[in-house]
């Protein structure tokens, strides 16, 4: 089965039905009420299941190997989370980042994330996720957590 998701951010509705789609549970940290009926509502819609929960993602309590995925989409900056976006991760789990590229330091995300085998990472001019129009210095990140031997 697909697993469990989460993804932070999830007030944009067209996300939840793009990438995690094929998750069993989704877990979402959208910014705002509106954010949290918009990915509700989406999450019926498509025959999701969704925790939708309205919290500070400084603050939310990740957990240990609860994740499958853990989806950061145009967020800001991660801070303190690295440590804690890994430990959530079950092992064999995936980090996907797709970002500004000015929005992190060049070439700081593996760094960032110390533990995870980087699978891609790149920061080029292309299309961010939510405008298809415009083009913009975009960074993609995606990272799997080890399975232990």
């Amino acid at each position: 089965s697909p697993g469990d998701v989460i993804q932070l951010g999830v007030a944009a509705p067209d996300r939840g039905k793009r990438s995690p789609a094929a998750a069993d549970r989704q877990t979402g940290d959208p910014a705002s009420a509106v954010g949290v009926e918009r990915a509700r509502g989406q999450a019926s819609v498509n025959k999701l299941s969704l925790a939708a929960v309205q919290s500070d993602m400084f603050k939310f309590d990740y957990g240990t190997n609860r994740y499958d995925l853990v989806l950061f989409m145009y967020m800001g900056p991660v801070g303190d989370l690295g440590e804690r976006f890994v430990r959530a991760l079950k092992p064999g789990g995936h980090l996907l980042i797709e970002h500004f590229a000015g929005g992190f330091e060049a070439g700081s995300l593996p760094r960032l994330f110390k533990g995870l085998d980087v699978l891609r990472y790149s920061e080029d001019e292309d299309y961010p996720d939510y405008d298809l129009r415009n083009k913009g210095r975009v960074v993609r990140f995606l990272a799997r957590k080890p399975i232990a031997p």
